[in-house]
């Protein structure tokens, strides 16, 4: 990814919160799109097209990009993973529209790979807006929403910290669409789709850890065991 100076385009306001469907994903897709243009495009680029104030949308535009081929870009998983916990953490207080630091705004690439990510995530926007609809609304609604809010900014925290991991980057993202897919589209069971599969894979990996950690303990006490005998 390189840096790249970008005008700031008046921002456009999200859809009333209470309206029953905020928005389908192929659409978020497709507002994202506008922001292509020839040459570089920065995150500044997509986040005016999407509107500072289109939480939801901008949690999960970079959550969906990050299982496209394009997390190959070296650092595009940490910018991503970045830009999701800040928006997150700002969903969580509540603030009205979204900041990014200006060298975060600054990032871009090349618009052929980007357009390339948006292309290949259509068909699964429009499968994702067939099988969601309105349904458990509590939990996309305060004082439940601040659940996966919380996850999303987590998952967002460790990917730049995972990013040398094959794939645990894509994982996250794929999570945290599930959550963002979920508030977009005042869907609740994708919500606890999402809460299911972050708690479960926490779960998985403390255990590996723990239980590796067990192991080298156990290891080593034979070791000394042995040597103690051998004297």
């Amino acid at each position: 990814m390189t840096d790249e100076s970008a005008s700031v385009a008046p921002c456009t306001d999200e859809q009333d919160p209470s309206d029953t469907r905020a928005e389908s994903v192929e659409n978020v897709i497709e507002r994202a799109r506008n922001g292509l243009h020839e040459g570089k495009v920065s995150v500044r680029d997509v986040v005016e097209a999407l509107g500072r104030a289109s939480f939801a949308p901008l949690l999960l535009v970079p959550a969906l990009v990050v299982v496209t081929p394009a997390s190959g870009i070296p650092l595009l998983s940490s910018i991503c993973g970045i830009s999701i916990a800040l928006i997150a953490i700002q969903m969580l207080f509540g603030r009205a529209h979204v900041w990014l630091p200006d060298w975060i705004m600054r990032r871009s690439i090349p618009e052929a790979r980007l357009a390339k990510a948006f292309d290949w995530l259509t068909p699964i926007a429009r499968f994702l807006d067939r099988i969601t609809r309105v349904r458990l609304r509590a939990l996309v609604e305060r004082p439940f929403l601040l659940v996966p809010q919380l996850l999303a900014f987590l998952s967002g925290a460790v990917m730049p910290l995972l990013e040398v991991l094959p794939f645990t980057s894509s994982m996250l993202g794929a999570t945290v669409s599930l959550l963002a897919v979920g508030m977009v589209t005042r869907d609740g069971l994708l919500v606890v789709m999402g809460v299911l599969v972050i708690v479960a894979t926490g779960i998985t990996g403390y255990s590996l850890v723990t239980s590796d950690a067990v192991a080298a303990t156990a290891g080593a006490v034979a070791k000394t065991a042995g040597t103690m005998a051998g004297h």
